[in-house]
């Protein structure tokens, strides 16, 4: 993919991601659908930067941008995976040790806490691979302040 069309996918995935997160915060006001689909949007979206920032931070590591900025951007990816994937963590861990039973961790800080991890990162991560980082990593971080009581 050029660097043109590259651009004018990450503004269109941008305004995309700003109307799907404030549809979902206020989206109640004007309807319960506009909320719903919204967070639909939302997490679509997230499942794509993932994927997104995966496939970009390969493509870094073959064009043979500077090391260390391809470190951080592979630590970015894992941050970003790892929250993605704390809901399973705990449904799985539920499902597995029982209700009560298994580590006392608060999914959702966790949650949060490598979304930020992601987004911070994404800032002194590869060209390429900063806009999936700091839009993932804001998006998981606001699902996760988002959700009232747990994942």
């Amino acid at each position: 993919m050029s660097t043109e069309s590259s651009w004018r996918l990450d503004w269109i995935l941008g305004v995309a991601t700003v109307f799907s997160v404030v549809g979902t915060v206020v989206g109640h006001r004007v309807s319960l659908g506009m909320e719903d689909v919204s967070f639909g949007l939302l997490l679509i979206l997230l499942v794509l930067f993932v994927a997104m920032s995966w496939w970009r931070m390969v493509r870094a590591w073959k064009d043979g941008a500077a090391r260390w900025r391809v470190w951080v951007s592979l630590t970015g990816c894992v941050a970003l995976l790892l929250a993605f994937g704390m809901p399973l963590v705990q449904v799985l861990g539920s499902i597995t040790f029982g209700m009560g039973f298994g580590p006392r961790w608060d999914y959702k800080l966790l949650m949060v806490g490598f979304g930020s991890g992601s987004l911070v990162l994404g800032v002194a991560s590869a060209r390429g691979v900063r806009f999936p980082l700091i839009a993932g990593g804001t998006i998981i971080a606001l699902v996760g302040l988002i959700l009232p009581v747990g994942v």
